[in-house]
């Protein structure tokens, strides 16, 4: 007989059912345990996997649309004026070239100084290549413009710059395309021209986000800039310290100043010193200008 208060003894059977019950109680848990950790790992692997694509988006946008650590700290060579020169000598349009200088330089004149008495007509334009109206202007003009130039007649300036970054959301493509023309000035600066009318013919819709430098680097190409050089300084985004410094030079001179509107705009286009009202037909402007 059991003493009052104390339990009885199990007896083998009691301790072979209790056992077994034990052992089910702890294959359960260890299934519940193995289902939480598969979730855990699930879990962790799904954030790991949006995490890496989010930094795989996140360096391709960045190699597209941001300057990166090596942009230059001089001017694109050939461009002292902040702009490039092109002359003709009856036969052919030639660069002037010029050596590379510190970004914060002013120039001495904001366009070549050229004699206006010689019948030469001295033509000087600021353009955004991100620019709608100098498209038109491109479309309309540039095949005359080259032909008084060859034929020594004229000479022609031209000063990129950037300010419809706006334009094309998110992906500074005023500044990207103003950078790549100073790359080919750099190193392909007999290409120019035909770059620059690559890109109006092939200008992106405003509110786009404009075109990636791939595509860029792909019409370059196309128009005879071959110049690995060329490429690199278009990834790298060398001259964009130059766009930034030579833009605000542009756009805060005084002698800029649209007197209409009071405010700068592009295109902006001399002759010999005389501003083109951009209504008149420009090549009416430049014979008038050279009388």
């Amino acid at each position: 007989m059991a003493t009052p208060g104390t339990a009885s003894p199990l007896g083998k059977k009691d301790r072979r059912e209790a056992a077994r019950e034990t052992a089910r109680l702890e294959r359960e848990a260890e299934k519940k345990r193995e289902r939480r950790n598969k979730i855990f790992l699930q879990g962790g692997i799904g954030v790991a996997v949006i995490a890496i694509v989010a930094v795989i988006v996140l360096v391709i946008a960045g190699m597209n649309n941001a300057p990166t650590a090596t942009a230059s700290k001089v001017s694109p060579k050939n461009m002292a004026s902040d702009g490039i020169l092109f002359t003709g000598d009856g036969s052919a349009v030639t660069a002037t070239t010029s050596a590379a200088v510190s970004v914060d330089k002013v120039p001495a004149v904001t366009a070549t100084t050229a004699p206006t008495d010689s019948g030469v007509a001295h033509i000087v334009t600021y353009v955004d290549w991100a620019c709608p109206v100098c498209k038109t202007f491109e479309a309309t003009y540039t095949a005359n413009i080259t032909s008084l130039v060859k034929s020594g007649k004229a000479t022609l300036e031209v000063h990129p710059i950037s300010i419809l970054d706006a334009n094309y959301p998110g992906s500074r493509y005023a500044s990207r395309a103003a950078n790549v023309a100073a790359c080919v000035a750099n190193f392909e600066p007999e290409k120019f021209l035909g770059v620059q009318t690559a890109f109006y013919e092939n200008q992106p819709a405003e509110g786009s986000s404009g075109l990636t430098n791939a595509a860029m680097k792909t019409l370059v190409k196309n128009a005879g800039a071959e110049n690995a050089s060329v490429t690199k300084c278009i990834d790298n985004e060398t001259y964009s310290s130059w766009v930034t410094k030579e833009t605000a030079r542009t756009t805060s001179n005084a002698a800029l100043v649209d007197p209409t509107s009071g405010k700068f705009g592009t295109p902006t286009a001399f002759v010999n010193g005389k501003r083109w009202n951009n209504s008149d037909d420009f090549m009416a402007f430049v014979t008038a200008s050279t009388k």
